[in-house]
């Protein structure tokens, strides 16, 4: 196509982008502009709260399909795929920067939500993602709802998750345009949510204590079960016992020497934790649990096992502490809700790497979210590795 055309479409898509019902009915309805009023967003949500529901239903329509209209009428055109996809992020600029209200309108969620569904229908009808990933998805989304109560929280965590989905079931070569405006979209609307809403409020001082850097560095190991699925078992016990053997010294050293465990406590900040003042640390625990797991178990039993530690653990100390209402013993059960499905979803797709039958993994998270949340006297993060390899071992051999 000409510069002309591209220059043609692209208008197109902003200008239809632009129109605003949020603003047009505020004015027509209310003689007020809704950028002043409610939360001072040009959306549904807003218009619902101050118009009504057939404003809000009109609004939502609207949103939802300015992106989509933008793409068709570029396809009529005969446009290339890129530029179709193009005038769908023309027609979001359109709705974040209308010209004639200074530039300043909605956040687009909507309208990139629309998009992202037609190209996960899209995904899905080219075959490209199994029947069963529907069922983990609503699964998922049902149980992070009933532990947050928040959509908003729900949209954080499960978009991410469909990123991951999406790039595990997707064909060869892995980074196409198709794959990447899907990723795009993901991270605009992720953005957005956490901008608007803001994170959860933490409840007190012990809590905010517990979300730290470490608890975000520990899905950051699951690079040791990608070098394990790279590399064989002797090379992946030299990595993993020559990290945990340096934490393992590192904390004979302060708790052999007062001085030294002072220093780690009071100048390093969250480095550990107050109960690890006289104790390994979870760091090392964990070191040692994942060394064992991967000497004892073969790799389709060993990989799931690590995931199940790795991501179980953080989600269920996140949700927990920042969900948890129902006490169960020292846990909650909302976080042991968090750990089963993390540890669902993680096994899930770490199933397509390795053969792992669908029954076992689901035995094994099962038993890994039992061995976090009951008092065993045992520390979890050595329980939870060993006992879910255990578990599903035995189901192999029997």
């Amino acid at each position: 196509m000409t510069l002309l055309s591209w220059v043609l479409i692209l208008l197109g898509g902003y200008i239809l982008g632009s129109l605003s019902p949020a603003f047009i009915l505020g004015k027509l309805l209310e003689g007020i502009d809704i950028r002043e009023a409610g939360n001072r967003n040009a959306g549904t949500v807003n218009v619902f709260r101050t118009l009504g529901l057939w404003p809000a239903v009109l609004t939502a329509f609207f949103d939802l399909g300015k992106g989509l209209f933008a793409m068709y009428g570029a396809q009529l055109l005969g446009a290339s795929p890129l530029l179709i996809h193009l005038a769908g992020c023309s027609a979001i600029i359109g709705h974040v920067f209308p010209f004639y209200l200074r530039f300043r309108g909605g956040q687009g969620v909507a309208t990139a939500t629309a998009i992202l569904i037609f190209y996960l229908i899209v995904f899905y009808r080219k075959g490209w993602l199994p029947w069963e990933t529907l069922g983990f998805l609503a699964l998922a989304v049902l149980s992070f709802f009933l532990i947050a109560r928040k959509g908003d929280v729900v949209a954080v965590v499960i978009l991410p998750i469909i990123a991951v989905f999406v790039l595990v079931f997707s064909p060869r070569p892995l980074f196409n345009n198709f794959i990447l405006s899907i990723m795009a979209y993901i991270l605009f609307i992720d953005i957005l949510n956490i901008r608007s809403e803001g994170l959860p409020a933490v409840k007190t001082e012990k809590a905010r204590r517990e979300i730290n850097w470490r608890l975000f560095l520990r899905p950051a190991a699951v690079i040791l079960v990608f070098y394990y699925l790279k590399f064989d078992k002797n090379k992946t016990l030299v990595l993993i016992g020559s990290i945990a053997l340096f934490f393992f010294i590192l904390d004979l050293i302060r708790l052999l020497s007062r001085t030294v465990n002072v220093f780690f406590f009071k100048k390093v900040k969250d480095f550990y934790k107050a109960k690890e003042y006289k104790k390994f640390s979870s760091m090392t625990i964990f070191l040692f649990a994942s060394f064992l797991t991967v000497l004892i178990f073969e790799k389709n039993i060993a990989v799931p096992a690590l995931v199940f530690l790795i991501f179980g653990d953080f989600f269920s100390k996140l949700f927990g502490i920042l969900f948890g209402r129902t006490r169960i013993f020292a846990k909650t059960l909302e976080g042991s809700l968090a750990h089963f499905n993390a540890c669902l979803i993680a096994g899930y797709i770490f199933s397509r790497f390795i053969s792992l039958p669908m029954h076992i993994f689901l035995t094994g998270a099962l038993v890994a979210t039992l061995a976090e949340s009951l008092p065993m006297g045992i520390d979890d993060n050595f329980s939870v590795a060993f006992l879910s390899a255990s578990s599903m071992f035995l189901f192999f051999v029997f």
